[in-house]
């Protein structure tokens, strides 16, 4: 056990390092220091991480690898830095926010944000909050969620998975679209379980847009025994009609990784596999769905062909899938995140759902440690 505790304390100290990671503390402990600190915390020891700092990490991590200037990860570095640093002065006072990170299966180091009430004397339910983009990362669109969904009761957690950007090559470079990618998001509930009393992982839902839309619903299918609820908004919901509807340069990056191996031409098998239309008669778990017609990303045929796989699978009549198609909604792929009626609308059901099949109001008392460290952070 504490072999285990210190290969994991040296990996978050890394990831704090070499990553980055640092307008948030990087949990790391042994022991059970109290989840809110009385006082602000000195920013020596928590301040945002010079320009310096940044220049000299991404320049150890170009010269172990020359490409890192070619896919522009310092760029990504510097506004992840941000990123986090806006998260941590708009909702630090209000919230506990903390960047912390935890191992997948394959022994990956996952990042990932934390945001949870203020008050840890009850366990809450979770909520795993997956970003979106082929390789994207979890950004400050989604700040008035975070805090919606917090004011509501729920520890929300948001995987920064295998292929997001802002933490270098070796993540990036990971990639590997509605795989373990999935496997990602899903080992945030053990982390939980084994570091954060107060999150009660048996009431664990999991939502997400566009490609974040896509990984809950192949969450909630694959590992139907461990979620309640799920909310994909403009999901990719069909591989092999995606690759038909867009460019080759976007058919490439999936043919470049290596459980593609090929276009959909030459090994169709992974793309049919990986998609959730195609998954439809395993869903056990609760869904919904939120699509737009004038989508100009995830193209409504998508949905459409998710929606008539769950028709068929007898998902809607059985309360396990419900759908909603928007007409010209402003925004289009993003018409979710938008302070438009369409946009409130689609958030108010949302809240709704979640507060049906994960309601957030019903907590027990926590046991256990809470997590160790500071809560806020104020700069």
């Amino acid at each position: 056990m504490i072999a285990r505790r210190t290969h994991e304390c040296a990996a978050r100290l890394r990831l704090a390092a070499v990553l980055v990671a640092a307008a948030l503390p990087a949990a790391c402990s042994s022991g059970g220091a109290s989840a809110r600190s009385a006082a602000v915390p000195d920013r020596r020891a928590y301040g945002v991480a010079s320009a310096g700092d940044v220049a000299a990490a991404v320049d150890s991590m170009a010269r172990a690898d020359p490409s890192v200037v070619a896919r522009d990860l310092a760029a990504q570095v510097e506004r992840k830095r941000w990123t986090d640093y806006v998260f941590a002065r708009v909702l630090g006072d209000e919230m506990i926010v903390r960047k912390t990170g935890y191992f997948a299966p394959d022994g990956l180091a996952i990042p990932a944000y934390l945001f949870a009430p203020l008050d840890t004397a009850r366990r809450r339910p979770v909520l795993l909050f997956v970003h979106g983009g082929v390789h994207g990362d979890f950004g400050v669109a989604h700040l008035d969620q975070v805090r919606a969904l917090v004011r509501q009761g729920y520890v929300v957690v948001a995987p920064e998975y295998r292929g997001s950007t802002g933490y270098g090559a070796a993540l990036y470079d990971a990639i590997d679209y509605g795989g373990r990618e999935v496997d990602d998001v899903v080992a945030a509930r053990d982390w939980l379980a084994r570091e954060v009393a107060w999150a009660d992982v048996e009431r664990l839902g999991v939502m997400g847009y566009s490609h974040g839309g896509y990984i809950a619903l192949l969450a909630v299918i694959r590992r139907a025994d461990l979620f309640r609820v799920a909310v994909a908004h403009v999901p990719v919901a069909d591989l092999p009609t995606r690759m038909r509807t867009h460019l080759p340069e976007y058919e490439a990056l999936f043919a470049a990784q290596p459980a593609y191996g090929a276009s959909l031409a030459e090994n169709p098998a992974p793309y049919v596999a990986r998609s959730p239309s195609t998954q439809a008669r395993r869903l056990r778990t609760p869904v919904l769905v939120h699509a737009a017609d004038n989508d100009d990303d995830v193209f409504i045929v998508e949905n459409r062909i998710l929606r008539d796989s769950m028709v068929a699978a007898g998902k809607d009549r059985a309360g396990l899938y419900t759908y909603r198609e928007w007409h010209a909604p402003p925004g289009g792929h993003s018409f979710g995140v938008l302070d438009t009626p369409e946009g409130r609308e689609s958030w108010r059901e949302t809240m709704a759902f979640l507060g049906r099949h994960l309601p957030a109001r019903a907590t027990r008392p926590a046991t256990g440690p809470p997590l160790p460290g500071p809560s806020r952070r104020r700069p």
